[in-house]
């Protein structure tokens, strides 16, 4: 069972709600589609690297990768935005839950929008990073609140929590990495050896990131909910 946060009965026993009840436009089939798109995602973007060799002078056939991958990451947060509403219901009813949702949802949408303008060809390639990392901050962030919050109240399966932790903090531990190593590096003349350890694990926390719509799906949104008074 996992713990949730719904109002008990007048006489103050036990309240449960069974998982039809607790559906949220069906928010486990939500976290896989989401969770199964990111990890479609990961997969065209590694071929992309792999095959079309973008930093390469030579143009090749395999570059339609890189535009399939922006294809599927609208998917991928689109999807995650019911998932995000419907957590909050396991959760406290807390102001901090709720404005963390609200602005990550905001940023699902913008990473959204972002993408399929960049597919368009109304942003630059440039231009569209920065916002859209931008963008990746907040909702990392909300992963790492919501995780914190549902680990010090065990709203939520400790595997969760304790991964939504490690991946929330792990992508701006990167990009500050990443930033300082550059900007240290800049001095000595090299500012890619330094700055490649925050690449890394900026890489490694983005690629990560469609496990925990599944681990959601799997140990929470799979299971009924219920409260002790």
């Amino acid at each position: 069972m996992t713990a949730g946060w719904l109002p008990t009965n007048p006489g103050g026993v036990l309240t449960t709600a069974h998982l039809s009840e607790q559906r949220i436009g069906g928010p486990r089939q939500w976290a896989w589609i989401s969770g199964i798109a990111g990890l479609v995602a990961n997969v065209l973007l590694a071929l992309f690297y792999l095959l079309a060799r973008p930093f390469s002078e030579v143009q090749n056939s395999f570059g339609w990768l890189g535009t399939a991958n922006d294809w599927v990451i609208p998917v991928q947060f689109l999807a995650t935005i019911p998932v995000a509403m419907a957590l909050r219901r396991w959760l406290p009813p807390i102001r901090l839950v709720r404005v963390s949702t609200a602005i990550a949802i905001a940023a699902m949408v913008a990473v959204a929008t972002l993408q399929l303008l960049l597919v368009a060809g109304v942003l630059d390639f440039d231009v569209e990073v920065l916002l859209a990392v931008a963008a990746f901050l907040l909702v990392y962030a909300w992963v790492f609140i919501v995780s914190s919050v549902g680990h010090r109240h065990s709203a939520l399966p400790r595997a969760v929590t304790r991964f939504g932790l490690l991946l929330g903090a792990s992508f701006p531990l990167g990009l500050l990495i990443t930033a300082a190593g550059y900007l240290i590096g800049s001095a000595s003349g090299h500012p890619l050896a330094l700055a490649s350890p925050g690449i890394v694990l900026g890489a490694l926390s983005w690629l990560a990131l469609p496990v925990w719509p599944l681990m959601l799906a799997h140990l929470v949104f799979s299971k009924e909910v219920s409260v002790v008074p």
